[in-house]
């Protein structure tokens, strides 16, 4: 009886110690996984001053550069603009600004901002032929004020015969249909089969990056405008760095470039890039975009500048929509869920209770 008693006293301790095994085998990763730590609140510099746009001479280029000067040393911490600006580049560097010309004079990228931001890169030892200004169209640029003989940066556009790195490529399901302006227009004779099914047009799921940001720029400053596009509800940030530097690109918008313009930001050849983003928020339009409309823009005499991408589109797309809403438009966010997926993806913030709007004023 003994023996019995202790024998099922052993089989007893021995199920419990394969339980507990069981139990530390099955929870393990539970116990000891490491807890999942929130990315930061995103930081959101802003400024303003009400006499940056003249209404008859349009923008003031001095306020601009102190305004532009005050968010940098903001950010940096520093006390002048030739270290702020030096904490973030090297003389040797290749530096890129984007600009978003597309919204001509009065809702582009205006030229006095970025003549601000070449001015602080020279004061921080980078020369003129080291400060790139770029976007798609020479058209555009032209129309939005840039020069080809700025004595502050080199002017340059996409070439569209030779401007694509074929050896960088953007592949997806989505098909899009080439047209004059993309690196493989008019190179297919249309005999393909997915041509022929198509009548003769060429479609590809093909994209490819244009030489400027992948081979001749080694940082870039992103400088969209506060503008709305009835492609992808604004034209921010993320569009201005994606679907601007890439050819094929129409497949990417509306219901079809949610995630993938957020996929194409997050590619090697822009995030790692990208040191800030500045917000031109001088004007802001609300409808008729990515195109000048004057009777739909107001003037906001502000600028934003963040680490943080998604946030400054999220401010913007916030802005935006407050005008639409009035106006009794529908709502851009509509348009630009791709924010909200670039924020899932961990490339920044889109909740504003994570976005830290830090106003700086003299």
């Amino acid at each position: 009886m003994g023996r019995l008693f202790l024998r099922n006293l052993h089989l007893r301790a021995l199920s419990k110690g394969l339980i507990l095994i069981l139990m530390l085998f099955l929870y393990a990763p539970l116990l000891f996984a490491s807890p999942t730590i929130a990315p930061p609140p995103a930081t959101v510099y802003y400024t303003g001053e009400s006499e940056a746009m003249d209404p008859i001479q349009g923008v003031r280029p001095q306020i601009v550069q102190s305004m532009v000067d005050r968010l940098l040393l903001a950010m940096t911490g520093r006390s002048s603009i030739a270290e702020a600006w030096g904490s973030l580049v090297k003389p040797s560097d290749r530096i890129g600004i984007k600009v978003s010309a597309s919204g001509g004079a009065i809702s582009g990228t205006h030229p006095a901002v970025v003549e601000a931001i070449a001015r602080g890169l020279i004061a921080a030892g980078v020369p003129r032929n080291h400060i790139l200004v770029w976007d798609r169209n020479l058209e555009d640029l032209i129309a939005a004020g840039y020069s080809t003989k700025s004595p502050y940066y080199v002017l340059q556009w996409i070439d569209s015969a030779d401007g694509y790195d074929m050896q960088t490529m953007v592949s997806s399901p989505v098909v899009g249909r080439l047209v004059w302006g993309d690196s493989r227009f008019g190179k297919r004779p249309g005999s393909r089969l997915v041509d022929l099914l198509a009548g003769g047009e060429q479609l590809s799921s093909e994209s490819f990056y244009t030489k400027i940001l992948t081979r001749e720029v080694d940082k870039v400053i992103n400088v969209p405008s506060l503008l709305d596009s009835y492609l992808t509800g604004i034209q921010g940030a993320l569009v201005n760095m994606t679907l601007q530097n890439i050819d094929n690109w129409r497949r990417f918008t509306k219901e079809s470039g949610a995630s993938y313009i957020a996929e194409i930001y997050a590619d090697e050849a822009i995030r790692p890039k990208v040191l800030l983003t500045i917000l031109d928020a001088l004007v802001l339009q609300f409808a008729g975009g990515p195109f000048p409309n004057p009777g739909y823009t107001a003037i906001k005499n502000n600028l934003f500048l963040s680490r943080d991408p998604v946030a400054i589109d999220a401010t913007a797309i916030r802005m935006i929509d407050e005008f639409r809403v009035s106006n009794r438009l529908p709502k851009c966010a509509e348009l630009a869920s791709y924010v909200q997926v670039a924020s899932q993806m961990g490339i920044g913030q889109a909740d504003e209770k994570n976005i830290i709007l830090k106003g700086v004023f003299k």
